[in-house]
């Protein structure tokens, strides 16, 4: 861990101490609707990965992806401290987590996929998209040897367990790159209609890749908005307060420690993320991807 992480990580119960003298006094309040964002989860993770949720689970409570939409929608109350869990890119551990992580636990998570990505039959094909496409500049044979994508099966199998499937473009592409309004299209709008037609359920949740603001743009943005209720990036932050459907925040639960290698936070760094001692690094980047979405 990084001398900067370890000072994050360190901050943890005094921000929680914090709070607790605050709260009482009016100062902050104890609602706050925050949402995960991980990746592949590695076969030698997978038991960290397990304890981190135990840990979490004594101080916040699990929403299903509707009990969610609900409360962004303005549907339900957000009263407590209340987690989504989400996983991008479609890999094959997703359903392993699944299956013998989130289910035991009665965890539902949104799985963000790229249409491209699932259709894929052949490994080899897979991993090499994997390296041109999540992971730019790699090669196929640097990656974890793991790494395979979900098929249309995993993600039926995943709908089945109540889980909720969304999107995540046609093949990673960096949106702020595309121009064009019909490859833009293609991108965001046609690889959900896939989805939905495939898997026969309406596909309402959109992760824009790679999460920060320069990846995404204001035309990306307007695409997006014509398609899906909920959008989500990866930047951190509480949607409890001034929730905007189309500009979700996310909390990073991994670094990257290698080109093709995420490995999940220590319990305490992820906590102080959750705390929300990084929150105002994001607030004008947060501030402008909305006023994207209220013009488009």
């Amino acid at each position: 861990m990084s001398i900067h992480h370890r000072l994050l990580a360190s901050s943890y119960y005094p921000i929680k101490l914090a709070k607790k003298i605050a709260h009482p006094l009016g100062l902050v309040t104890t609602d706050c609707l925050r949402v995960l964002l991980y990746h592949d989860i590695a076969p030698s993770d997978q038991a960290n990965f397990a304890a981190q949720l135990r840990w979490l689970e004594k101080n916040w409570n699990f929403v299903s992806p509707e009990n969610f939409s609900a409360m962004v929608s303005g549907d339900e109350p957000v009263r407590g401290r209340n987690l989504l869990l989400t996983f991008d890119d479609g890999f094959a551990s997703n359903r392993v987590v699944a299956e013998e992580v989130l289910n035991p636990m009665n965890i539902r998570a949104i799985f963000f996929v790229m249409s491209d990505f699932v259709d894929l039959t052949d490994a080899n094909e897979a991993r090499h998209f994997a390296a041109q496409n999540i992971c730019p500049g790699s090669n196929a044979e640097e990656l974890p040897a793991h790494w395979r994508n979900m098929d249309w099966a995993d993600l039926e199998a995943l709908l089945q367990q109540g889980h909720c499937i969304g999107g995540h473009t046609r093949t990673h592409t960096r949106l702020s790159k595309l121009k064009n309004r019909s490859d833009l299209e293609r991108e965001i709008i046609s690889s959900a209609d896939l989805l939905e037609k495939r898997l026969g359920v309406p596909i309402e949740h959109f992760a824009y890749t790679f999460g920060d603001l320069a990846s995404f743009s204001e035309q990306a943005m307007a695409v997006a908005r014509r398609r899906f209720r909920f959008i989500y990036s990866g930047l951190r932050g509480d949607n409890s307060e001034h929730i905007e459907q189309h500009a979700l925040r996310r909390d990073s639960a991994a670094f990257q420690d290698n080109l093709s290698n995420y490995s999940v936070f220590s319990n305490h760094l992820l906590g102080a993320f959750l705390e929300g001692v990084a929150d105002f690094k994001y607030a004008a980047d947060i501030l402008l991807l909305s006023n994207w979405g209220r013009q488009g």
